[in-house]
């Protein structure tokens, strides 16, 4: 389901609009910007309630409880644990970065800088922020957000390849 084009480079067979991926492309810059903002949320905790109010605070609050956990162990609105937190943002921000660019090299150079955006954030957290530490698992969960984000992502290429070549839409790689 890949082709070559003259340049030799491997892509998915077909790709969906370059519109669609634009507006992903914005979609995926944005997710990175939001998990850089919500990451180092001491910085600018006002911009965080404006923009999602109660939910960005609530998680905030638990991406903050590595250091006071006992205060957050009860209430039923957090996730258990912040490792999920990291898993999710940063699993659909490759997933939008993935679905952008649209090939295998592509999939490959994003995951790569996006993990490196995600551990830049999280090691610049002890300079940046009054709030917040640096955490080794944090990184690993960041890690396997971005691992699920280009997996599903590549389920998406392929996906759509072979629908594409079922009912001959899509536009061919050249």
């Amino acid at each position: 389901m890949a082709s070559t084009g003259d340049s030799g480079r491997v892509s998915p067979r077909h790709r969906p609009p370059v519109g669609l991926r634009v507006f992903i492309a914005i979609l995926g810059i944005g997710a990175v910007a939001f998990n850089a903002a919500l990451m180092l949320s001491d910085r600018a905790p006002g911009a965080s309630r404006r923009i999602g109010g109660g939910i960005i605070a609530r998680l905030s609050e638990r991406l903050d409880a590595g250091g006071r956990p006992a205060q957050l162990a009860n209430d039923p609105r957090l996730p258990t644990s912040d490792t999920l937190v990291h898993i999710g943002v940063w699993g659909v921000a490759m997933l939008f970065v993935g679905l952008a660019v649209w090939s295998w090299r592509g999939l490959a150079v994003g995951a790569a800088i996006v993990f490196a955006c995600s551990a830049v954030i999280e090691i610049g957290q002890d300079r940046y922020t009054n709030t917040r530490t640096f955490e080794l698992g944090d990184i690993v969960a960041n890690g396997i957000g971005v691992a699920l984000g280009t997996a599903v992502a590549a389920g998406s290429y392929l996906l759509w390849s072979g629908v594409a070549q079922l009912f001959g839409g899509g536009r061919p790689v050249t």
